[in-house]
């Protein structure tokens, strides 16, 4: 008898041996949701267990996870595909395991143009739309700065709202919120100059109006269910979805499978290289460096490989990370690049009237200590471009330093 406990554990698979004296795994033409209480503990070790797989290793668990969402949804699955390169390794590695599972690339416009094409060059790829453009969303819910988690703490603690008489928003950048009479390690209070002085929304709804609103209308009309190629190591959001879930998140509300969680950028660009797989002409070609930055041989010691083009490949108008990027940043790249992106992206914007601003509203921080974020006027997109220009300089002269790096 051949068996696996992948139903139970959907991370850690037991080969048995079988009376050969080889292990096997078998797979049930229906695999049901693991019971949550039969899987393992999802732990920060365990994760760094996986990363430090070989990646043939990982390959093979990968392709078990697969196998388990496909058959426990009855083949209604679809690969989400952005052009990327991650998503271009989960399309290939999903479809070496079931070649008719269809694609769907969310066209938002926001793309690189190579990145359209390139998507769109696959067979068996539904392409959705948004149905607003991105300069209608940025002045309805602001600037992408920071991270999704920081801008939108800021769009809510500027807003007049709070949940039991309390706007825990507020109280993370203040640097005063808990979480069992101790402080939180959300808390922000880095931010709060940027949430209390910058004359321009700030907003974290982008992408799930742009990208995911479209995705979302998709699934709910095929009732198809996602393999999505996010890693863990890529943010503490996502990281902490893992610890949740694992890889197949069959019992929460939005159901959705991201088997390459447990891989690095390492195994992604080591995979493209293995297989000869094509990926976008944006990216430019993977060579490698060693700890300067230098060229250097497979084997020199620390050495790791890089792409000569866009590290990543998302919104091309997008800042959140922007801060955290050294040496040329993406829209120093971008300028050089695409001009005219760069052009669309930093000029243009204009002052209009702030429609939520309350006349007369006090100036003096409330018995928390906030001060209320009250502009008459706000900075917003224009017919010429973005305004991100602006957004920028408004960042850096609250900071007294270039946190954000375009020219």
């Amino acid at each position: 008898m051949c068996h696996t406990d992948a139903t139970n554990h959907p991370e850690r698979v037991r080969l048995t041996a079988t009376g050969t004296g080889k292990a096997c795994v078998s797979f049930r033409t229906t695999v049901p949701a693991p019971r949550r209480q039969l899987m393992p503990e999802f732990t920060k070790e365990y994760l760094a267990e996986l990363q430090a797989l070989p990646l043939e290793v990982k390959i093979a668990k990968s392709k078990l996870r697969i196998r388990e969402w496909y058959h426990h949804f009855g083949g209604k699955v679809y690969v989400s595909f952005s052009g990327g390169k991650d998503s271009t390794v989960l399309l290939h590695l999903v479809r070496s395991v079931f070649p008719d599972v269809p694609a769907v690339f969310s066209d938002t416009g926001l793309e690189y143009p190579e990145i359209k094409a390139f998507a769109k060059s696959y067979d068996n790829v539904d392409v959705v739309r948004p149905k607003m453009v991105f300069d209608q969303v940025v002045q309805k819910y602001g600037y992408p700065l920071v991270s999704k988690e920081i801008a939108k703490c800021i769009f809510y603690a500027r807003k007049n709202i709070s949940a039991s008489g309390v706007n825990n928003y507020r109280l993370r950048l203040l640097d005063k919120a808990k979480y069992n009479d101790t402080l939180s390690r959300f808390n922000v209070g880095k931010w709060l100059s940027l949430a209390q002085k910058a004359r321009f929304l700030i907003g974290a709804d982008c992408c799930a109006t742009m990208k995911k609103s479209p995705i979302h209308k998709y699934e709910r009309e095929s009732d198809n269910k996602p393999f999505i190629g996010t890693l863990a190591n890529e943010s503490k959001m996502r990281e902490q979805a893992w610890k949740k879930h694992g890889c197949n998140s069959f019992d929460c509300k939005k159901q959705s499978s991201q088997p390459l969680s447990f891989w690095t950028e390492q195994d992604v660009l080591a995979y493209i290289e293995n297989n000869n797989l094509p990926i976008c002409s944006v990216y430019g070609d993977i060579i490698w460096t060693d700890n300067s930055d230098q060229l250097a041989m497979p084997n020199t010691p620390g050495a790791k490989r890089i792409t000569t083009g866009a590290y990543r490949t998302g919104c091309v108008f997008c800042g959140f990370g922007m801060h955290l990027e050294k040496g040329e940043s993406r829209f120093q790249r971008l300028k050089r690049t695409h001009p005219r992106l760069y052009e669309y992206a930093i000029g243009g914007g204009q002052w209009i009237d702030n429609p939520d601003y309350i006349e007369g509203l006090s100036t003096e921080p409330d018995e928390m200590g906030w001060i209320p974020w009250n502009p008459e006027r706000i900075w917003v997109p224009s017919k010429k471009g973005l305004g991100m220009g602006f957004v920028f300089d408004e960042g850096n002269r609250i900071y007294g330093k270039e946190v954000w790096r375009y020219k």
